[in-house]
Protein backbone atom coordinates (compact mmCIF):
# COMPACT_ATOMS: atom_id res chain seq x y z
CA UNK A 1 0.00 0.00 0.00
CA UNK A 2 1.20 3.27 -0.85
CA UNK A 3 0.63 4.41 3.14
CA UNK A 4 3.60 2.18 4.00
CA UNK A 5 6.34 3.35 1.99
CA UNK A 6 8.59 5.43 3.65
CA UNK A 7 10.28 8.58 2.72
CA UNK A 8 13.19 6.66 2.25
CA UNK A 9 11.73 3.33 0.11
CA UNK A 10 10.54 6.07 -1.13
CA UNK A 11 13.61 7.68 -2.60
CA UNK A 12 15.51 4.63 -3.37
CA UNK A 13 12.53 4.07 -5.86
CA UNK A 14 12.63 7.24 -7.12
CA UNK A 15 16.22 7.03 -7.81
CA UNK A 16 15.81 3.54 -9.40
CA UNK A 17 13.39 5.20 -11.42
CA UNK A 18 15.93 7.77 -12.12
CA UNK A 19 18.82 5.66 -13.28
CA UNK A 20 16.44 3.83 -15.83
CA UNK A 21 15.66 6.89 -17.56
CA UNK A 22 18.84 8.23 -17.29
CA UNK A 23 19.95 4.53 -18.98
CA UNK A 24 17.65 5.30 -21.75
CA UNK A 25 17.89 9.40 -22.19
CA UNK A 26 21.86 8.19 -22.93
CA UNK A 27 21.27 5.90 -25.63
CA UNK A 28 19.02 8.12 -27.19
CA UNK A 29 21.13 11.38 -26.72
CA UNK A 30 24.14 9.69 -28.37
CA UNK A 31 22.10 8.87 -31.63
CA UNK A 32 20.07 12.53 -31.85
CA UNK A 33 23.37 15.05 -30.44
CA UNK A 34 24.82 13.75 -33.51
CA UNK A 35 22.24 15.36 -36.06
CA UNK A 36 23.02 19.56 -35.05
CA UNK A 37 25.22 21.83 -33.05
CA UNK A 38 26.12 20.20 -29.60
CA UNK A 39 25.58 23.55 -27.60
CA UNK A 40 22.64 24.31 -30.26
CA UNK A 41 21.33 20.47 -29.37
CA UNK A 42 21.81 21.43 -25.34
CA UNK A 43 19.93 24.24 -25.62
CA UNK A 44 16.90 23.31 -27.58
CA UNK A 45 16.42 19.94 -25.21
CA UNK A 46 16.99 22.04 -21.52
CA UNK A 47 14.04 24.85 -23.03
CA UNK A 48 11.72 21.74 -24.00
CA UNK A 49 12.67 20.15 -20.71
CA UNK A 50 11.76 23.26 -18.60
CA UNK A 51 8.02 23.25 -21.09
CA UNK A 52 7.66 19.66 -19.70
CA UNK A 53 8.50 20.15 -16.28
CA UNK A 54 6.38 23.29 -15.90
CA UNK A 55 3.51 21.24 -17.19
CA UNK A 56 4.01 18.56 -14.91
CA UNK A 57 4.38 21.10 -12.22
CA UNK A 58 1.03 21.96 -12.51
CA UNK A 59 -0.44 18.70 -13.24
CA UNK A 60 0.78 17.30 -9.66
CA UNK A 61 0.33 20.62 -7.50
CA UNK A 62 -1.73 23.31 -9.54
CA UNK A 63 -1.87 26.46 -8.60
CA UNK A 64 0.08 25.94 -5.71
CA UNK A 65 3.23 25.99 -7.80
CA UNK A 66 2.55 29.79 -8.55
CA UNK A 67 1.98 30.51 -4.55
CA UNK A 68 5.40 28.61 -3.41
CA UNK A 69 7.37 30.55 -6.26
CA UNK A 70 5.81 33.87 -4.55
CA UNK A 71 6.54 32.44 -1.10
CA UNK A 72 10.49 32.11 -2.07
CA UNK A 73 13.01 34.85 -0.07
CA UNK A 74 15.45 36.47 -1.77
CA UNK A 75 18.13 34.33 -0.28
CA UNK A 76 15.77 31.32 -1.80
CA UNK A 77 16.10 32.44 -5.12
CA UNK A 78 19.20 33.64 -5.16
CA UNK A 79 20.49 29.43 -4.14
CA UNK A 80 17.64 29.31 -7.20
CA UNK A 81 19.44 30.67 -9.45
CA UNK A 82 23.51 29.45 -8.58
CA UNK A 83 21.56 26.30 -9.14
CA UNK A 84 20.83 26.92 -12.95
CA UNK A 85 24.42 28.55 -13.50
CA UNK A 86 26.03 25.15 -11.60
CA UNK A 87 24.37 22.99 -12.60
CA UNK A 88 21.75 23.67 -15.41
CA UNK A 89 24.33 25.55 -17.73
CA UNK A 90 27.90 26.39 -17.67
CA UNK A 91 27.75 21.62 -16.84
CA UNK A 92 26.12 20.87 -19.64
CA UNK A 93 28.37 23.12 -22.20
CA UNK A 94 31.66 21.70 -20.67
CA UNK A 95 30.36 18.02 -21.04
CA UNK A 96 28.76 18.29 -24.51
CA UNK A 97 32.18 20.14 -25.45
CA UNK A 98 34.39 17.69 -24.06
CA UNK A 99 32.36 14.58 -25.59
CA UNK A 100 32.63 16.64 -28.95
CA UNK A 101 36.69 16.59 -28.71
CA UNK A 102 37.10 13.00 -28.72
CA UNK A 103 37.73 10.10 -25.85
CA UNK A 104 34.22 8.91 -25.31
CA UNK A 105 35.42 6.16 -23.02
CA UNK A 106 37.26 7.83 -20.37
CA UNK A 107 34.78 10.57 -20.55
CA UNK A 108 32.16 8.14 -19.77
CA UNK A 109 34.30 6.48 -17.08
CA UNK A 110 34.45 9.67 -15.40
CA UNK A 111 30.69 11.00 -15.70
CA UNK A 112 30.37 6.98 -14.41
CA UNK A 113 32.09 7.99 -11.35
CA UNK A 114 29.31 10.90 -10.31
CA UNK A 115 28.70 9.64 -7.10
CA UNK A 116 32.65 9.46 -5.53
CA UNK A 117 32.07 13.46 -6.44
CA UNK A 118 28.58 13.41 -4.65
CA UNK A 119 30.08 11.56 -1.82
CA UNK A 120 32.98 14.35 -1.05
CA UNK A 121 30.08 16.90 -1.92
CA UNK A 122 27.90 15.68 0.29
CA UNK A 123 29.87 15.58 2.91
CA UNK A 124 31.54 19.15 2.39
CA UNK A 125 28.19 21.08 2.17
CA UNK A 126 25.71 18.46 3.84
CA UNK A 127 27.77 16.63 6.71
CA UNK A 128 26.60 13.35 5.51
CA UNK A 129 29.66 11.40 6.10
CA UNK A 130 30.09 7.88 4.32
CA UNK A 131 29.47 4.47 6.39
CA UNK A 132 32.59 2.37 5.40
CA UNK A 133 30.53 0.05 4.00
CA UNK A 134 29.36 3.01 1.77
CA UNK A 135 33.16 3.31 0.68
CA UNK A 136 33.71 -0.01 0.04
CA UNK A 137 30.84 -0.17 -2.26
CA UNK A 138 32.02 2.60 -3.92
CA UNK A 139 35.59 1.04 -4.75
CA UNK A 140 33.69 -1.69 -6.24
CA UNK A 141 31.29 0.57 -8.52
CA UNK A 142 34.90 2.17 -9.08
CA UNK A 143 36.17 -1.12 -10.59
CA UNK A 144 33.35 -2.03 -12.72
CA UNK A 145 33.35 1.53 -14.52
CA UNK A 146 37.24 0.85 -14.88
CA UNK A 147 36.57 -2.20 -16.80
CA UNK A 148 33.90 -0.88 -19.00
CA UNK A 149 36.43 2.13 -20.76
CA UNK A 150 37.93 -0.93 -22.54
CA UNK A 151 41.37 -0.38 -22.63
CA UNK A 152 41.30 3.82 -23.53
CA UNK A 153 43.52 5.32 -21.06
CA UNK A 154 43.56 9.10 -22.94
CA UNK A 155 43.36 12.47 -21.15
CA UNK A 156 42.86 15.68 -22.53
CA UNK A 157 41.58 18.68 -23.25
CA UNK A 158 38.05 16.77 -23.58
CA UNK A 159 37.95 15.04 -20.40
CA UNK A 160 39.00 17.78 -18.17
CA UNK A 161 35.73 19.12 -19.60
CA UNK A 162 33.75 16.39 -18.54
CA UNK A 163 35.88 16.10 -15.34
CA UNK A 164 34.82 19.75 -14.77
CA UNK A 165 31.44 19.35 -15.64
CA UNK A 166 30.38 16.11 -13.17
CA UNK A 167 32.40 18.31 -10.29
CA UNK A 168 29.85 20.81 -11.14
CA UNK A 169 26.92 18.57 -10.97
CA UNK A 170 28.18 16.73 -7.44
CA UNK A 171 28.13 20.16 -6.00
CA UNK A 172 24.76 21.45 -7.28
CA UNK A 173 22.94 18.44 -6.28
CA UNK A 174 24.47 18.96 -2.97
CA UNK A 175 22.89 22.40 -2.38
CA UNK A 176 20.01 21.52 -4.44
CA UNK A 177 19.15 18.53 -1.28
CA UNK A 178 19.93 21.10 1.04
CA UNK A 179 17.41 23.44 -0.31
CA UNK A 180 14.87 20.90 -0.29
CA UNK A 181 15.62 19.48 2.92
CA UNK A 182 15.83 22.67 5.04
CA UNK A 183 13.48 22.09 7.80
CA UNK A 184 12.92 25.60 8.62
CA UNK A 185 12.16 26.69 4.72
CA UNK A 186 12.11 23.86 1.95
CA UNK A 187 12.09 24.77 -1.21
CA UNK A 188 9.35 22.16 -3.32
CA UNK A 189 11.96 19.92 -5.70
CA UNK A 190 9.77 20.94 -8.50
CA UNK A 191 10.37 24.50 -8.00
CA UNK A 192 14.28 23.49 -7.50
CA UNK A 193 14.17 21.38 -10.97
CA UNK A 194 11.98 24.48 -12.95
CA UNK A 195 14.46 26.79 -11.89
CA UNK A 196 17.07 24.98 -12.09
CA UNK A 197 15.91 24.92 -15.95
CA UNK A 198 15.20 28.19 -16.33
CA UNK A 199 17.92 29.43 -15.44
CA UNK A 200 20.38 27.54 -16.94
CA UNK A 201 18.48 27.84 -20.23
CA UNK A 202 19.02 31.53 -19.64
CA UNK A 203 22.66 31.30 -19.64
CA UNK A 204 23.05 28.96 -22.18
CA UNK A 205 20.97 31.41 -24.75
CA UNK A 206 23.71 34.37 -23.31
CA UNK A 207 26.51 31.70 -24.23
CA UNK A 208 24.94 31.32 -27.90
CA UNK A 209 24.67 34.92 -28.41
CA UNK A 210 28.04 35.88 -27.21
CA UNK A 211 29.72 32.96 -29.55
CA UNK A 212 27.93 34.44 -32.42
CA UNK A 213 25.95 30.98 -32.57
CA UNK A 214 22.13 32.04 -32.50
CA UNK A 215 22.51 30.87 -36.18
CA UNK A 216 22.95 27.27 -35.56
CA UNK A 217 20.22 26.94 -32.76
CA UNK A 218 17.59 28.33 -35.62
CA UNK A 219 18.96 25.52 -37.84
CA UNK A 220 18.91 23.38 -35.35
CA UNK A 221 14.92 24.11 -34.39
CA UNK A 222 13.88 24.02 -38.22
CA UNK A 223 15.26 20.38 -38.41
CA UNK A 224 11.92 18.52 -38.97
CA UNK A 225 14.23 15.33 -38.10
CA UNK A 226 15.71 16.68 -35.11
CA UNK A 227 12.39 18.13 -33.81
CA UNK A 228 11.07 14.85 -33.10
CA UNK A 229 14.25 13.63 -31.67
CA UNK A 230 14.14 16.99 -29.19
CA UNK A 231 10.43 15.84 -28.10
CA UNK A 232 11.87 12.25 -26.81
CA UNK A 233 14.72 14.02 -24.99
CA UNK A 234 13.44 16.56 -23.63
CA UNK A 235 10.55 14.38 -22.36
CA UNK A 236 13.37 11.95 -21.00
CA UNK A 237 15.36 15.38 -19.18
CA UNK A 238 11.67 15.98 -17.64
CA UNK A 239 11.22 12.90 -16.29
CA UNK A 240 14.63 12.36 -15.01
CA UNK A 241 14.36 15.37 -13.60
CA UNK A 242 11.01 14.88 -11.76
CA UNK A 243 12.18 11.21 -10.24
CA UNK A 244 16.42 12.43 -9.03
CA UNK A 245 15.19 15.65 -7.09
CA UNK A 246 12.17 13.71 -5.39
CA UNK A 247 15.41 11.24 -4.48
CA UNK A 248 17.65 13.60 -3.62
CA UNK A 249 14.88 15.21 -1.05
CA UNK A 250 14.74 12.02 0.66
CA UNK A 251 18.15 10.00 0.44
CA UNK A 252 21.57 10.91 1.34
CA UNK A 253 23.25 12.49 -1.70
CA UNK A 254 25.81 9.54 -2.27
CA UNK A 255 23.36 6.83 -1.89
CA UNK A 256 21.07 8.20 -4.20
CA UNK A 257 24.02 8.43 -6.73
CA UNK A 258 25.11 5.65 -6.63
CA UNK A 259 21.90 3.93 -7.27
CA UNK A 260 22.10 6.40 -10.52
CA UNK A 261 24.49 4.01 -11.86
CA UNK A 262 22.77 1.70 -12.66
CA UNK A 263 21.64 3.73 -15.73
CA UNK A 264 25.03 2.18 -17.09
CA UNK A 265 23.51 -1.01 -17.27
CA UNK A 266 20.63 -0.19 -19.29
CA UNK A 267 22.21 2.18 -22.00
CA UNK A 268 24.53 -1.09 -22.34
CA UNK A 269 21.45 -3.66 -22.94
CA UNK A 270 19.92 -0.89 -25.32
CA UNK A 271 23.57 -0.76 -26.93
CA UNK A 272 23.63 -4.66 -27.48
CA UNK A 273 19.91 -5.10 -28.45
CA UNK A 274 19.00 -1.73 -31.29
CA UNK A 275 22.76 -1.10 -31.99
CA UNK A 276 24.18 -4.61 -32.15
CA UNK A 277 26.75 -3.73 -29.85
CA UNK A 278 28.07 -7.17 -28.15
CA UNK A 279 29.23 -6.49 -24.57
CA UNK A 280 32.89 -8.29 -24.28
CA UNK A 281 33.67 -10.26 -20.56
CA UNK A 282 35.39 -8.04 -19.56
CA UNK A 283 32.69 -5.12 -19.94
CA UNK A 284 30.21 -7.91 -18.51
CA UNK A 285 32.08 -8.13 -15.31
CA UNK A 286 32.46 -4.37 -14.95
CA UNK A 287 28.51 -3.77 -15.24
CA UNK A 288 28.48 -7.36 -12.42
CA UNK A 289 30.38 -5.51 -10.06
CA UNK A 290 28.70 -1.57 -10.44
CA UNK A 291 25.29 -3.71 -9.46
CA UNK A 292 27.04 -5.38 -6.61
CA UNK A 293 27.96 -1.95 -5.78
CA UNK A 294 24.81 -0.75 -5.42
CA UNK A 295 23.46 -3.70 -3.78
CA UNK A 296 26.06 -3.62 -1.21
CA UNK A 297 25.51 -0.22 -0.14
CA UNK A 298 21.82 -0.29 -0.14
CA UNK A 299 20.62 -3.57 0.21
CA UNK A 300 18.75 -6.27 -2.22
CA UNK A 301 15.73 -6.46 -0.07
CA UNK A 302 15.55 -2.99 0.30
CA UNK A 303 16.38 -2.45 -3.59
CA UNK A 304 13.24 -5.15 -4.62
CA UNK A 305 11.08 -3.31 -1.35
CA UNK A 306 11.66 0.18 -2.75
CA UNK A 307 11.36 -1.02 -6.43
CA UNK A 308 7.77 -2.90 -6.27
CA UNK A 309 6.98 0.24 -4.53
CA UNK A 310 7.28 2.74 -7.65
CA UNK A 311 4.11 3.55 -8.71
CA UNK A 312 2.95 4.67 -5.40
CA UNK A 313 6.27 6.67 -5.42
CA UNK A 314 5.59 8.59 -8.57
CA UNK A 315 1.91 9.09 -7.75
CA UNK A 316 3.19 10.56 -4.31
CA UNK A 317 6.20 11.92 -4.97
CA UNK A 318 6.70 15.80 -4.56
CA UNK A 319 9.16 16.50 -7.06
Amino acid sequence: MAENLSNHDRGIALALAAALVSGISVFVNGIAVKLADPFAYTALKNGGALLFLVAIAFAFIGLRCLRHFSSLSARQWAMLALIGVVGGSVPFLMFFWGLKLGGAAVSSFIFRSLFLFAGVTGWLILREKPEPRDVAAGFVILAGNALLVSGEAAFGLGQALVLGATVLWAVEYALSRKLMADVQAAVHPQAVMASRMLFGSAVILVFLAATGSLGSLALAASSIELIGWLAVTSLLLAGFLFCWYGSLKHLPLMKAAVILTLGGIVTAALDAVFLGKAIAPVQAAGLVLVLGGVVMMVGLFSLIRSSSGLPQALSLSEG
